[in-house]
């Protein structure tokens, strides 16, 4: 059994936020993949759907909890001995828009909702899939990061700018590709093959 986890907020206020990244990448996902309509599930404390995916078994949740209480929800989904078998996906403010970048056994970098799971499940040994939201400069090339704090909120919690919704299907679709690496031949080899396309 694989686990996929989706982070964002509940509520029709995130619903186009950049911090629900995760969740349309999983909209995305469970659509190409033919799973059913996710249905709340009280015994996940979120939505849940499941299915076959590259031959894999796999249960994708969309934790029912704010982003920065979502371990609460993984808790309840992954047994403690299946740590590894978990896949997150989420936002990440240090990498810039739309770059993708899978990573395993690190810190939180930052991110309240994955710091969340890392403490309820008392381990970091997990999968990620960072999806960058940061914006570039136009002179320089260079991520632009807002400051912390109160800049930051506001940012993640904004809605896309026209320009990142439209380029968002493309960015939901390559994300697709290497969650369904990760199912097909091991985080390992997705990493090798796909890290080194987003330099």
């Amino acid at each position: 059994m694989f686990y996929i986890v989706g982070l964002g907020n509940p509520g029709e206020q995130y619903a186009e936020t950049r911090h629900n990244i995760g969740w349309h990448i999983m909209d995305t996902c469970v659509s190409a993949w033919g799973l059913a309509t996710p249905v709340d599930s009280a015994a996940v404390a979120g939505r849940i759907t499941t299915g076959v995916v590259a031959g894999e078994e796999v249960q994708v949740l969309y934790p029912g909890t704010y982003m920065n209480n979502s371990g609460s929800a993984v808790k309840k989904l992954v047994p403690s001995e299946q740590t590894r078998q978990l896949l997150v996906i989420h936002d990440d403010i240090d990498l810039p828009w739309g770059e993708i970048k899978l990573v395993q056994g690190r810190g939180a970098g930052g991110n309240n909702g994955v710091q969340s799971i890392i403490d309820k499940l008392g381990s970091k040994e997990f999968a990620r899939l960072r999806v960058g939201i940061a914006p570039k400069s136009f002179w320089t090339g260079k991520i632009k990061r807002p400051a912390g704090g109160g800049p930051l909120e506001r940012f993640v919690l904004k809605k896309f700018s026209t320009t990142e919704k439209k380029q968002l299907p493309e960015v939901a679709t390559s994300a697709q590709l290497v969650i369904e690496a990760v199912l097909e031949h091991g985080v390992a080899q997705a990493m090798n093959t796909y890290n080194t396309k987003v330099s």
